[in-house]
């Protein structure tokens, strides 16, 4: 489901999901949801807006952007701040690449990444399309601190795209059946949710359908968590 915040609803309590900021970086979700009557804080990228008609009004790149990620780093911190677990539902594969976006992408990703290493509450990643490079690591990864990450099946989740890699590992190559035979062995071996899940990335990899229920089990296992942490005044990012 391209649309996170339908997404969001099918699995919440009742079907009921409080969008925050819905106007603002719209290609960055953020809201709450309940499931079995848990309060959870939902971070997830977006790359279509569908109206109530089921009509596709709006896509997106799936990339990070610099608005995006500020929201998404306030909503965090917030959440934290009142000790409501958070769940991130991804799907990214880079960054908006513009003149504007450069001069305070770097800064805002920066924060992002630290808002969800920095928090103590619980914290669930689900992986639902493509999960690639920096921008992955920075929505709330296994690299930074999630408890559990979960993948749905087919799909990928590596450093970059197989078009990308192969590009550059074959870049004298011309025959188009050996590029894409390659494509997809670097699919199997380094991008695929099964090769993340053998090298401890993943927890494990589910249904779309058995979502809510794996969830549900997720944050009741880590109600009980507590993180100590080194005593500070403040962070530095």
């Amino acid at each position: 489901m391209k649309d996170s915040a339908i997404s969001l609803s099918i699995i919440s309590d009742d079907s009921q999901f409080i969008e925050v900021k819905k106007d603002y970086a719209k290609e960055m979700v953020t809201g709450f949801i309940k499931l079995n009557g848990l309060t959870i804080g939902a971070v997830a990228n977006r790359g279509e807006i569908f109206d109530e008609e089921g009509k596709s009004v709006e896509k997106f790149d799936n990339v990070l952007t610099v608005a995006g990620c500020k929201k998404a780093e306030k909503f965090v911190k917030i959440c934290n701040a009142y000790g409501i677990p958070l769940l991130t539902l991804t799907d990214v594969k880079g960054f908006k690449a513009t003149m504007c976006a450069e001069k305070k992408m770097a800064d805002a990703v920066a924060k992002l990444t630290y808002a969800f290493a920095n928090a103590t509450v619980p914290k669930v990643n689900l992986i639902t399309n493509e999960a690639y490079g920096t921008a992955y690591i920075a929505m709330n990864s296994k690299h930074i601190g999630a408890d559990m990450v979960f993948a749905w099946e087919d799909t990928f989740v590596g450093t970059m795209e197989a078009d990308k890699a192969v590009k550059i590992m074959y870049a004298d190559e011309t025959d188009s059946s050996v590029i894409a035979e390659k494509k997809n062995e670097y699919n199997d071996l380094l991008a695929s949710a099964n090769s993340a899940a053998k090298r401890g990335y993943v927890d494990a990899i589910i249904s779309p359908e058995a979502t809510r229920k794996n969830l549900i089990y997720a944050f009741e296992m880590l109600f009980t968590k507590r993180e100590g942490r080194p005593c500070k005044k403040n962070g530095t990012v």
